[in-house]
Order: C-alpha cells, then sequence, then structure tokens
C-alpha cells in the first residue's frame, strides 16, 4: 500500500506545481503585469488550469484510490493505514470525485472568463460603470450554475440547491439552509448590539483621518509584520486595489495590502489581516512526506478566515495589543496621531457605525455586510435575480440591514473582487470566521488565562505557538467540524462571537 501512497503523492504534486504557477500568473496580473496584457494572459491561466484538471483526472489516481479502499462512499479507505493516511485518501478522494464530474473545457472557460471579468471589473469600479460589467458577471454565473450542476449530478438531494454545490467548495458540508439558519440568529444578535451602541454617544475618530503619507504607512506594515512573526524569507508584500495572500509554494506565501493617505488604518489593519493569513500557510506542517499535497492545505476557508480575523480584531485591535505597542506606532505616524493617547486611539479604532464598504467595515456592522452578499448571490445562482438587476437589490439590501444606500455602484455592488473572480459561496466563510476565531479564543484562554498580560508583554509568540500546534500544524488533516470539535470541545456556536462583542463593546460605548 505504501508504493500506492507513495504515487498518489506524486501525482497530486504535480497538479500542485501547476497550480502554483498559475497562481504565480494572477498575482502578477495584480500587482505587476501591463494593462494590456490581459487578454494573452487569460489564455495562459486557462490553459494552466486545464492542464491542472487533466492532471487530476487520469484513471490512474482513481484506480490507486481503488488499491487502497478509497471509494466515494468510504473515503478513508482501508482501515489498516495510519490515520493520516487515511485522511490524505479521504481528502484526495473528495479532490478527485469533483473534479472527474468537471469537464475540461468548463474548467478553462471558467479560467478564462474569470481573468477577463477581473479586469473588467477593475476598469467597471474605476469609472462607476456597473452596466459595463454585467456582460461578464452573466457570464460567471452561468458558468458557475453548469459548475454547480456537474457537481451535483443527478444525485442531488431533495431540497438542495446548486448554490450547495458552491458552497461546499468552500466549507465541507455546509449549505444554503444551514447557514441560513446561523445567519438568521446572528444577525437578530447583532442589531440588538448595534440598538445598544448607537442609542449611545460616539467615539471620535476624526484624527484617524489625518494625512499620512505612504511611506509612513508601508513602515508601519513592515513593523507590524515583524511583530506578528511573518517570516519575509518564505514571503513578500506588494500592494494592490484589493489585499489578498496567495501561497506559490511551501515557502513562497505572499501577502499584499492597500494605502489610503486619508485613513491609515485601512492599510495598518489590512497588513494585519493578510499577515495572519499568511501565518497560517507558513505554519501547516502535515509531514515531510505531505508537503505540497492536498493534504498541505487549509482545514476550509472559514478556518483560514479565522486566523486573520482573530489577528487583525480580537489582538490587533485589542487594548493589550497596543499597551505596548502604541508609542511606537505613534512615532511610525508623526503627525498623524500627534496628541492622540493610547485609549482614545483603541476606540477609535473600534468605533462602530454603519457604512458602505465591506472590508472597511468594523467588527459589529461587518457580519451584516456578509450576509447581504450570501443573500444575493444565493439568488443569483437560483436565477431569482437576474444579473442586470444586482445594483437595485444590492442598494435596497443595505438599506434594510445596515440603514445606508451607496451613492454609486463602485462603492455598491462593485466594491468587492470576489464575483469577477467566479468565487461564489466564498463570501459566508468571513463571518463563519468570526465565529471560528471567537470560539478558537475561548478555548485558548481556557489553556493560557494569562494571555492578555502577556501580549500587552509583548509576547505574542506564545498565541502563534499554541495555533501552530492547535490550529495550523493540522492543515486538511481535519474536516473544519473535527478540527473545532477537538480544539475547542463543541461544535460551530455563535455564541462566543456573541458574546466576545458584547463584553468588548460595553467597555468600550458604557452600556
Amino acid at each position: 500500500m505504501r508504493k500506492e501512497l507513495s504515487r498518489l503523492r506524486d501525482l497530486d504534486r504535480e497538479r500542485g506545481l501547476l497550480v502554483h504557477v498559475g497562481a504565480l500568473l494572477s498575482w502578477d496580473q495584480d500587482t505587476n503585469m501591463p494593462p494590456k496584457a490581459v487578454g494573452e494572459r487569460s489564455q495562459q491561466i486557462a490553459y494552466l488550469e486545464g492542464l491542472a484538471h487533466d492532471k487530476f483526472v487520469v484513471p490512474e489516481i482513481g484506480q490507486l484510490l481503488g488499491a487502497l479502499g478509497s471509494t466515494s462512499l468510504q473515503p478513508l479507505g482501508d482501515s489498516s493505514l495510519e490515520p493520516r493516511e487515511r485522511a490524505y485518501l479521504r481528502v484526495l478522494r473528495r479532490e478527485y470525485d469533483r473534479a472527474t464530474k468537471l469537464p475540461s473545457d468548463l474548467v478553462s472557460a471558467l479560467a478564462r472568463e474569470t481573468s477577463l471579468a477581473h479586469a473588467a471589473w477593475i476598469e467597471a469600479r474605476e469609472k462607476d460603470d456597473f452596466p459595463a460589467f454585467v456582460p461578464h458577471l452573466e457570464r460567471i454565473i452561468e458558468l458557475k450554475k453548469a459548475q454547480a450542476s456537474c457537481l451535483s449530478g443527478a444525485s442531488m438531494a431533495a431540497g438542495a440547491t446548486h448554490y450547495d454545490a458552491l458552497l461546499d467548495l468552500f466549507e465541507p458540508g455546509s449549505s444554503e439552509a444551514s447557514i441560513g439558519q446561523v445567519f438568521a440568529g446572528l444577525r437578530a444578535q447583532l442589531v440588538a448590539l448595534l440598538g445598544k451602541i448607537t442609542s449611545r454617544p460616539q467615539v471620535d475618530d476624526s484624527f484617524l483621518r489625518r494625512s499620512c503619507s505612504e511611506s509612513r504607512q508601508a513602515a508601519m506594515s513592515a513593523w507590524v509584520m515583524g511583530l506578528l512573526s511573518y517570516d519575509l524569507s518564505r514571503g513578500r508584500l506588494d500592494t494592490v486595489a484589493h489585499p489578498f495572500t496567495t501561497t506559490l509554494g511551501v515557502d513562497d506565501v505572499r501577502i499584499t495590502t492597500r494605502y489610503i493617505e486619508g485613513y491609515f488604518p485601512s492599510g495598518l489593519f489590512s497588513t494585519i489581516h493578510e499577515t495572519g493569513h499568511a501565518l497560517y500557510e507558513q505554519g501547516i506542517a502535515p509531514g515531510e512526506e505531505y508537503g505540497r499535497s492536498l493534504l498541505h492545505e487549509a482545514a476550509s476557508m472559514a478556518v483560514h478566515e479565522s486566523q486573520s480575523r482573530l489577528w487583525e480584531n480580537i489582538v490587533g485591535r485589542s487594548g493589550a495589543f497596543w499597551k505596548g505597542n502604541y508609542a511606537r506606532l505613534a512615532e511610525l505616524a508623526g503627525d498623524s496621531l500627534r496628541g492622540v493617547g493610547l485609549e482614545a486611539f483603541v476606540k477609535s479604532i473600534n468605533r462602530v457605525e454603519p457604512s458602505l464598504i465591506r472590508t472597511e467595515a468594523d467588527e459589529v456592522t461587518y457580519s451584516l455586510h456578509i450576509i447581504l452578499r450570501f443573500e444575493l448571490e444565493a439568488e443569483l445562482i437560483s436565477g431569482r435575480l437576474a444579473a442586470k438587476d444586482l445594483s437595485g437589490a444590492w442598494n435596497a439590501k443595505m438599506k434594510e440591514l445596515l440603514g445606508v444606500v451607496p451613492p454609486d455602484d463602485a462603492s455598491g455592488c462593485l466594491q468587492d473582487v470576489h464575483w469577477s473572480a467566479g468565487l461564489f459561496g466564498y463570501f459566508p466563510s468571513y463571518a463563519l470566521g468570526n465565529i471560528y476565531a471567537s470560539q478558537f479564543w475561548a478555548a485558548m484562554k481556557k489553556e493560557l488565562p494569562d494571555i492578555d498580560t502577556r501580549i500587552e508583554a509583548g509576547d505574542l509568540a506564545s498565541l502563534l505557538l499554541w495555533l501552530r500546534s492547535n490550529i495550523h500544524a493540522q492543515g486538511a488533516t481535519l474536516l473544519p467540524g473535527e478540527l473545532l470539535q477537538r480544539v475547542t470541545g463543541s461544535s460551530l456556536d455563535p455564541a462566543h462571537f456573541v458574546s466576545y462583542l458584547n463584553q468588548k463593546y460595553s467597555r468600550i460605548y458604557g452600556f
């Protein structure tokens, strides 16, 4: 059996090499590529993704899985295998079954269209021209529905939707109904908390809008990445319109950020957020023999998001973190923070106010932005909402959930990159990540009850070590629900997130 496992890993790594080369081309498209190169680049990416798909659907992989006892109904394989080997078979079987359901021409078409749509989205947002983007969105929706049909097949369970198949790509085992149930309860709790906050005097954050040069913000980013132990010998930082993290290899995990001269916290917390993602990627260690394999990936996108949200918000916006670090930040910020004390700064970066832009939203309202996107993309995939009507539907839901209406589409339905990239089903991971993060944090505090004191003293290593040993190192060995159960002792529970928010904001707003 070891011979079959070794051969499977070799085939898996060949596919992985192509995926990483494709990711490198996408990273270059976002950071360095000249604008006129988009046409040929879309063909290059489509070609590579087609090759990667073809590598993964060869009959030999199915034969090897079968020889090891792994089937669609019993993916773990032969019971005599070691737990990590069986976990690998489960991951490989899941991806193989998914890949063999997708024809190569559909994979290539999606890659080509999303590359073109991404460039069209950038231009449409710059010009506030949603109608120009609509044809691309319509095509992507058509292709994603075709993808969902292939993944669901004739075995679609009663009550299941095509959107379920897309959600499962990012959060295994989730569905429109299960996520909708979680979000319904969370919405009610967040609205109640928001009501308490808005009844109190608002926090002053006007000083955060003082001018701050890009060079100063870049220095802040370099400094905070060092505090969090992002290994720059295995990564780098660049600037883009929409920040992201991408993995180009086991030792090549790159992050991006953006700098807004009139609001420096945007770049600062974007860097912390993406560093949280990168720390997870740099910490995955399922065993040397599984490096560059499918086991060397995150448990799910929600678990991945939990790591960025934990570092950005639970740690990065805490008084404990800034007690020992604020003096250095103020020095780097120069006139931007002159005369501003620690308490005023901590309150300002935790100001709660319904706003237009998801990436700039506070912790309390952020998940409401995600609920809006979850509901809209479910309607787009089902056909209940036409792409051309998205702008009006978006504005109506913004009014309903947040009480604000975008003045234009650039700050409305064109603000996110995800749909141009074909990432339908991805958005819920952000709000689920908030829930995971608070639940992980509660479990960690039981083991490290003095963690706030440690953070105040500048000891972030203790937290990173706990995350590395309990979450990062596992990679995809465990399903997200299994990981959560092992680390916290319970299934997903939004009560931890709601409790964390109420405790934190009752101190800030005095209710």
